[in-house]
């Protein structure tokens, strides 16, 4: 895919017109339609604009055989390896936040002070928010392929 082709679909998945983008790079609108006609090419400094804005990589914007940052060989390999830490640290904490829940309920039971109020408290929330990110992980396992 070209780049003029990249910078299209990156903005267009923004929702962004030429004008926000133009906004944005502080650049003529103009320009972004000289860059997505292929009839100019954005200079060294707005290429680093564009992949911050669009989390992109450079690489992924400037090589025509690359369709998404996945296909860039170390990025592929890092994100494999970030997923099988994810999985295993997950698991990891979720087992915790729920054995820190089910001490906090058996303290609850026996008798109950502010102390324990707040630590049962605070065990709810951690097993939520454990269990959340352990979903939101599930959810987007597939890294975005803008």
């Amino acid at each position: 895919m070209k780049l003029s082709d990249k910078i299209i679909n990156l903005r267009k998945a923004n929702g962004w017109s030429q004008e926000d983008l133009a906004e944005r790079l502080d650049v003529s609108r103009q320009a972004i339609s000289r860059w997505e006609n292929g009839t100019a090419l954005p200079d060294s400094n707005n290429l680093l604009q564009l992949s911050k804005l669009f989390h992109v990589t450079a690489d992924y914007l400037l090589n025509e055989d690359y369709t998404s940052d996945n296909d860039i060989p170390c990025l592929k390999e890092a994100c494999t390896a970030l997923d099988s830490k994810r999985k295993k640290y997950g698991s990891l904490s979720l087992f915790a936040s729920v054995a820190f829940l089910l001490g906090a309920i058996a303290w609850l039971v026996q008798a109950i002070s502010t102390l324990e109020a707040v630590y049962f408290i605070l065990a709810v929330v951690n097993a939520t928010l454990s269990g959340v990110n352990i979903y939101l992980y599930s959810k987007n396992k597939e890294p975005d392929s803008k």
